[in-house]
């Protein structure tokens, strides 16, 4: 187990709570294949009708236990899946998002939903942490004053 946003994160906010080692490993081909899934909200055996296959095949897909084909593939491609994603972990769709963002939301949908939760709020804090205004000093009467350094 590790603790929750080690080193300075931990400072800005205090966030208990640890992460088991299997959400921080880098997820196989197989485990982008559920969470694609996931991502369409349906379920295994759903999945597989959609896309021209049965549970048991998708099942060893899904557990990287069987290689991905191409006619598999380019059924996907036809059904909203991201196939670049699934092979490769980088999304295609926005291609504005950065890799370490692409990298933040794959790791965000691969944790159970209670650490989702805990990683939105986290997340929104740390925004408003460093983006709240700077606060009225005694020294002036406008915000963001700051003494001139000695010469």
């Amino acid at each position: 187990m590790r603790r929750f946003f080690p080193g300075y994160a931990e400072r800005i906010i205090a966030l208990p709570g640890t992460v088991k080692e299997e959400y921080s490993k880098a997820m196989s081909f197989g485990r982008r294949l559920a969470e694609e899934r996931k991502r369409l909200g349906m379920k295994q055996a759903d999945f597989a009708a959609c896309v021209g296959t049965d549970v048991p095949k998708q099942s060893l897909y899904e557990n990287g236990r069987r290689e991905l084909r191409a006619d598999y593939l380019s059924r996907l491609a036809g059904k909203d899946v991201d196939v670049v994603y699934i092979l490769t972990g980088a999304r295609s769709d926005g291609a504005w998002i950065s890799r370490g963002a692409s990298e933040l939301l794959s790791s965000y949908l691969s944790l159970p939903p209670d650490m989702q939760e805990a990683l939105v709020d986290f997340a929104a804090k740390l925004r408003d942490r460093f983006t709240e205004t700077p606060s009225r000093t005694l020294h002036a009467g406008k915000s963001g004053y700051r003494a001139e350094e000695p010469g």
